[in-house]
């Protein structure tokens, strides 16, 4: 007994879950929710502000938490106690618990209810609960005691999809049942002539053409409302349904859900309802829809709630988030758009450009040469000039500032610049720079100190203006600063521009798609020494008189840094400053993160906007820290959020080849256009954001294919350890240091997520994500941990190298470094930066004899990363990468200075099939080289071991040369082959062992286990043999297997020591085994919630904390034990 109860030993426990929210509750104050079998209990003040109360772990067992019933109080008052009836598959529990502001104290709870169907709905009948199950019947329970009082079926027992239980008694109970075959079945179990007695149903209604999966009784009006696979909601007009005999009628046929509808709500004068299309729509009881809510990623949002005093909507998605969402109902005041009325006799000609001066004035030019001014609030158009010379041509440009700040620009096709004080238009000013066109203008302005108008003319000349103000105010004063000169290129002029802090540089785009660094000042270019010749103004190309006797200052200043076609063809469309970072943006799709290092701009990051939206016309950063994304999504006009996926803003415009504005404060946001002949403009009241507050962040929208835990962070005891729950009693020495362990993290949905996991509070923190890959990411691999000073100066923090890979053949390298940051949630900050990508079929395109090579196939998908560190004392020369190939290869890549050059070094087709898992380990034995051995595994269960230190030595013949010139070199035969499993291999792992063998274990997908311990000897070298290269020689000592260690696929295995490993499965278990002893040993097995889990990544913490382990899968759950 002894023994066994030494198999015991390590019991993980979990102590994080970030599943899909299922349920959803507003008591009061207060929300419940459901995450997987766990109960959460959120503080929400009135501002909207989450704060987690208290987490009650595995509350239904092993079931998901579908849903809460709190029990009506005879006086109404759930402030301080509450019954709470929770349900969700098969399970059912009752929970009495009291809360005050900041604590949650469970009272009760009663034994775990497993019943023989699915619970589809609970309702609190004067103390008992009853439960609608899933082959329509009725079951009454006494909460207490347990016992059964009820149970009554149906006549018809047919499977249901959905309930809903109405009443307070039990003889007044009703059920309306959503059956498979579409129809809504009304019954009422009081009814029942004696137990078990079946009851027919009232009624049978008819609609739908798919499955119901929702409904909601609204007793006040006599409306029910039914969410369907349909993708449609139905209206009922039904009246007292307590009543039998009723008559039903269809009042309402709601379409505006692009996927299945999972949940619907009825209140006193809305109908929520939410879906698989991961919009929650708000509709009136007319069916008109009022407000449309989109922010959740993935498949789906399966919870809501609502908080009707407050109008409130709180929805919790597959992705794991929680969102607040404000009911405005209809009319809400600064929404939508509104035609200006410029068609006017007295206002002649057409309109040719609009812009805006702030958010409440419009300013327009016709092709009469005439400027009109509109005033948002006096609401009448008014002329502020009219000049012939801007006839045929003219560019309109207004200068950025506060509202008030008044100054705009004309420019026409002669060379004409125009600068016009709005309040004042007598006091403009001519400038004639060109003898040619005027291609484009652009403001930059640095504070309220310095105001820029930049002018490009032809050939690539940009003029560059200084403006400023006479002391009365009432008159300005131009004067030509220096003249640009831009690099060559067919549409060569700039089309955009702002400073950079703090002032010495200007940073520019071009219609070329390149982003460029001037001197702010010449005096300034003079000193950097760098840029290309500096010609006087009367040799500048096109260079004309000016009336301040500008011909003599220099021109045609170059750029002293310069990325060429950074955002292709199309051009730059916005660059902005902000935090130490340039942001650029073009129409290519995307925005880039740049940082000027040294006079030079280095570029940081690439991510993508919002799918569809190919033309990211700029960017503005708000208020909580966060940025917004502007651009246009086919013909409609759209302003974006990274940070909640979220489309804050859609105007219906027409597409962006119009002249357009915009414009965004802290009081409203504007954006003008012009369209049939007039000014449209849409404006809406508190600037870009929206009234919704993320309660929760989510993590991924769809199953996370790869966890990797990156390092730990330790802040010290200035930083008070983010938390996200109110700790009933206070940990001694938690005052001490604090452990973060930095976790990353990808999915299906394209993006790597960098998380934050304290050790000592069971929360998650977010701390940036990665969005560059265009398809999926199943593979991770980190490289080169350490700290942000480095050996010799470390700092507080943690930086690595990590590359990831996915679908599409696509691979990518990056940096990251987490460093302390008091300002943030989490009190960390997270910096990215991009250093190379690869693609295959990007590889093949670029190869000159491609005609006699077979394509690659571009769906190539990397399966698994595997980091091979070499001994090299070149520099820049970096690891290998080792890629997994579903084309059934095995490829090597080389990183090159420092990851900025991401080279195929080599491949080899041994498998024939596809490669699922690449795994390296190391072996070093005394007086001998360090070699590096690369294990490969097939879906048809072989490993495959390569030395890569003999496959590097320069002569080596391991390495074939290639059948044509630019293809990479063929990994030759491995060192040993080993027939482990029957079907594919989905886990793999080595350790070392202390006679300085090594243990090999792999997971199948037939769920068993094999293990065996590998020798690696080099044979002696002969005196005949001179310098030929040693193969060592890889032997299997020990061999055993586990043919059912697991009911499914096993998806993740790690070998914690010589005597202990962990093992994953679909199968929802977490199994250690016992090795060192002949076979492997079950010691204990631990059921965790994250289905479908792909991946794991076990770790040693400290020996105070044990080791953690995290799953990933369809959401995310982290458990830890002590050694």
């Amino acid at each position: 007994m002894d023994a066994l109860g030494d198999y015991v030993w390590p019991r993980a426990t979990s102590e994080l879950i970030l599943l899909p929210v299922t349920g959803l509750e507003c008591v009061g104050h207060r929300l419940l929710a459901g995450e997987g079998p766990d109960l959460l209990v959120y503080n929400l003040d009135f501002g909207g502000h989450l704060r987690m109360m208290k987490r009650v772990q595995s509350l239904l067992g092993h079931y998901l938490i579908h849903g809460f019933r709190v029990r009506p109080e005879p006086k109404g008052d759930r402030a301080s106690e509450a019954m709470i009836a929770v349900f969700g598959s098969k399970g059912l529990r009752i929970v009495k618990v009291s809360w005050d502001q900041s604590h949650l104290r469970e009272l009760w709870r009663s034994d775990l209810w497993n019943m023989s169907d699915w619970i589809w709905d609970v309702r609190w009948l004067e103390g008992n609960v009853a439960l609608a199950l899933g082959h329509n019947s009725v079951v009454l329970y006494d909460p207490v005691t347990g016992c059964m009082l009820q149970d009554v079926p149906c006549t018809d027992r047919c499977t249901l999809s959905s309930a809903c239980l109405i009443g307070d008694t039990w003889k007044e109970l009703t059920i309306v049942a959503g059956a498979v075959s579409n129809q809504l079945l009304v019954w009422y179990p009081a009814t029942a002539l004696a137990d078990n007695k079946a009851v027919a149903p009232d009624r049978r209604v008819s609609g739908h053409v798919g499955v119901i999966f929702s409904m909601s009784y609204l007793e006040s009006k006599g409306l029910l409302a039914t969410a369907s696979e349909d993708r449609s909601v139905r209206i009922w007009k039904v009246g007292d349904l307590r009543v039998p005999g009723g008559r039903v009628q269809n009042i309402g046929h709601c379409f505006g859900h692009s996927a299945r509808v999972w949940r619907v709500k009825l209140l006193e004068n809305y109908l929520i309802s939410a879906g698989e299309d991961c919009v929650c729509l708000v509709w009136s009881h007319e069916g008109e829809i009022l407000q449309a809510f989109r922010g959740h990623q993935g498949r789906g949002i399966r919870a809501i709630a609502t908080h009707e005093k407050q109008a409130w909507v709180i929805t919790g998605g597959d992705d794991s988030g929680i969102r607040l969402w404000h009911l405005v109902g209809r009319g809400y005041p600064g929404l939508g758009v509104s035609a200006l009325c410029f068609k006017s006799p007295s206002r002649p000609g057409a309109l040719k450009a609009v812009t805006l001066a702030g958010s409440w004035r419009v300013l327009a030019v016709t092709d009469a040469g005439g400027l009109y001014l509109y005033d948002l609030e006096v609401k009448c158009w008014e002329q502020l000039l009219e000049d012939k010379r801007f006839q045929s041509y003219c560019l309109l440009e207004a200068a950025p500032g506060p509202e008030g700040f008044g100054l705009c620009a004309l420019a026409n096709g002669e060379g004409l610049v125009k600068v016009v004080p709005i309040n004042t238009p007598t006091a403009a000013v001519d400038q004639n720079l060109f003898s040619g066109k005027v291609h484009s203008l652009s403001w930059a302005l640095r504070g309220y100190e310095e105001l820029l108008l930049l002018a490009s003319g032809p050939d690539g000349v940009v003029a560059c203006l200084e403006i400023s103000a006479a002391p009365t105010g009432k008159a300005i004063f131009v004067k030509e600063r220096c003249r640009y000169l831009l690099p060559p290129s067919k549409q060569r002029w700039h089309t955009c521009s702002a400073f950079l802090p703090p002032g010495d540089f200007l940073v520019c785009g071009d219609r070329r798609g390149s982003v460029l660094l001037f001197p702010a000042r010449p005096n300034l270019f003079k000193e950097t020494g760098v840029g290309v010749k500096a010609i006087t103004g009367a040799e500048a190309p096109g260079a004309g008189g000016g009336s301040d006797g500008s011909e003599n200052v220099a021109a045609g200043l170059g750029p002293v840094s310069l990325l060429y076609s950074l955002h292709g063809k199309q051009g730059v469309t916005s660059v902005t400053c902000h935090s130490g970072y340039v942001y650029s943006t073009g129409r290519d799709g995307t925005y880039h993160q740049l940082i000027e290092h040294g006079g030079q701009l280095h570029p940081v990051l690439r991510q993508k906007s919002c799918r569809g939206m190919n033309w990211v016309a700029g960017l503005r950063m708000v208020p909580d820290g966060s940025m917004v994304i502007l651009g246009f999504h086919a013909n409609e006009f759209v302003v974006w959020s990274p940070r909640s996926h979220e489309k804050l803003h859609i105007v219906n415009c027409g597409g962006g080849h119009r002249s357009w504005a915009f414009s965004d404060t802290e009081a409203a946001m504007a954006f003008a256009y012009l369209k049939d002949g007039d000014v449209m403009l849409y404006r809406a009241l508190g600037g870009c954001t929206r009234p919704n507050v993320i309660l929760r962040e989510g993590l991924h929208g769809r199953e996370i294919t790869c966890v990797k835990r990156v390092g730990t962070v330790t802040l010290g005891p200035e930083f008070e350890v983010p938390s996200l729950e109110y700790p009933d009693y206070p940990e001694s020495g938690s005052e001490g240091p604090a452990l973060i362990d930095i976790v990353m993290t990808c999915s299906e949905d394209t993006t790597v997520c960098v998380l934050a996991l304290p050790t000592a509070t069971g929360s998650a923190h977010a701390l940036t994500s990665v969005c560059n890959h265009i398809s999926s990411v199943r593979a991770l691999a980190v490289w080169a941990v350490g700290t942000p000073g480095g050996p010799q100066d470390p700092q507080p923090g943690l930086t690595a190298q990590v590359v990831s890979a996915g679908g599409r053949a696509e691979m990518h390298c990056f940096s990251i470094m987490v460093i302390p940051d008091p300002s943030t949630p989490s009190h960390l900050a997270c910096h990215v930066m991009h250093l190379s990508s690869h693609r295959l079929d990007e590889y093949w395109d670029r190869q000159r004899n491609r005609h006699r090579m077979v394509k690659v196939d571009p769906e190539t998908r990397y399966m698994s990363l595997a980091v091979c560190e070499l001994d090299s004392d070149k520099p820049g020369l970096g690891p290998l990468v080792a890629a997994a190939c579903s084309d059934g290869a095995v490829r090597l890549f080389l990183l090159q200075d420092s990851g900025r050059i991401l080279h195929l070094l080599a491949e080899t087709f041994h498998h024939k099939r596809c490669v699922l898992k690449v795994h390296s380990f190391t072996h070093e034995a005394p007086n001998q080289r360090r070699r590096l051995i690369l294990c490969s595994a097939a879906t048809d269960g072989s490993l495959a071991f390569w030395d890569l230190i003999t496959a590097m030595d320069s002569g080596s013949t391991t390495l074939e040369l290639p059948a044509h010139p630019g293809l990479p070199y063929q990994l030759g035969t491995p060192c040993l082959t080993v027939q482990a499993h029957s079907c594919g291999v989905n886990s793999l792992h080595t350790l070392p062992t202390p006679e300085g063998h090594h243990l090999v274990a792999s997971g199948s997908e037939d769920g068993s286990l094999h293990i065996f311990t590998l020798s690696v000897k080099m044979p002696e070298l002969d005196a005949d043999d001179g310098e030929a290269e040693l193969v060592p020689q890889l032997r299997v000592l020990e061999e055993y297997s586990v043919p059912c260690a697991h009911a499914a696929h096993v998806t993740g295995l790690k070998i914690l020591s010589p005597s202990l490993m962990v093992s994953a499965s679909i199968d929802q278990r977490l199994t250690f085994w016992r090795l060192g002893h002949g076979e492997p040993t079950f010691m204990n097995s631990t059921v965790f919630h994250v289905p479908d889990v792909a991946d794991m990544d076990c770790w040693p913490v400290s020996p105070e904390f044990g080791h953690r382990c995290a799953l990933g899968g369809q959401g995310l759950e982290v458990y830890n034990w002590y050694d």
